[in-house]
């Protein structure tokens, strides 16, 4: 019998990293990163509305505006604002061209084609994510190392990527032992008790990405086990 570390440091001896290989981000999950992922966007890559409202000059924030479009999210086509205009703005929308504040739609009175701002308290670039705000173009978005989780790889996909370098997982054997051992759904006999093990472990480490695992029945007799 030897303790866990002892176990730990054979099992760490004796592990090569192995080969690597490219991987969709749509099957990576627990695997870990072979190499640093750079972003090659800025993240967003438009200045972004962050609320439904009205985008704005914050210079012209006390006056009468007059509305002269809408910026839907998904637009293609690029808006611009003079003095004293405004554009209808959505979620997740780019801003126009001149403007730089977004006002919440609640904070606004609206009459036909006019706009008049009722709050005091907006600030200059309130409700806007700008350009690169979540990551810049040649970034570091991700270390090599990082174990891919639900997180990590949702964030992946959403700056762009859509295949990374990992390590491919190692395979690992399972020798269950124990002569009392019986396989659930089978019957009980005299003595002996279900084996479970094998179906924690193997769970616990597909968690991790590890894909092929084995599972070996041996007797409790060492000639045989060697």
């Amino acid at each position: 019998m030897i303790s866990v570390e002892e176990a730990k440091a054979i099992i760490e001896a004796e592990v090569n990293p192995g080969k690597i290989m490219i991987e969709s981000v749509t099957e990576a999950y627990g695997l870990t990163l072979y190499a640093d992922v750079i972003a090659r966007n800025d993240i967003p890559n438009f200045a972004q509305s962050s609320m439904d409202g009205y985008a704005i000059k914050f210079d012209d924030r006390q006056g009468q505006l007059s509305v002269i479009g809408e910026m839907p999210a998904g637009a293609t086509i690029q808006l611009k604002i003079l003095a004293g205009e405004a554009t209808r703005i959505f979620t997740g929308a780019p801003l126009p061209e001149g403007a730089d504040t977004v006002v919440m739609q609640e904070k606004v009175a609206i009459d036909g084609k006019s706009l008049l701002i009722k709050d005091e308290s907006i600030q200059r670039g309130q409700n806007v994510r700008l350009k690169g705000a979540e990551i810049k173009n040649g970034d570091t978005a991700m270390k090599a190392g990082t174990n891919l989780s639900t997180a990590a790889l949702g964030f992946l996909s959403g700056i762009g990527c859509a295949h990374v370098a990992v390590f491919y997982p190692p395979r690992v054997a399972i020798v269950l032992t124990g002569n009392e051992l019986q396989e659930p759904g089978r019957e009980l006999q005299f003595g002996q008790v279900y084996e479970a093990n094998s179906v924690q472990l193997s769970a616990a480490l597909k968690n991790t990405g590890i894909r092929e695992i084995k599972i070996y029945r041996a007797e409790d007799d060492p000639e045989k086990l060697a």
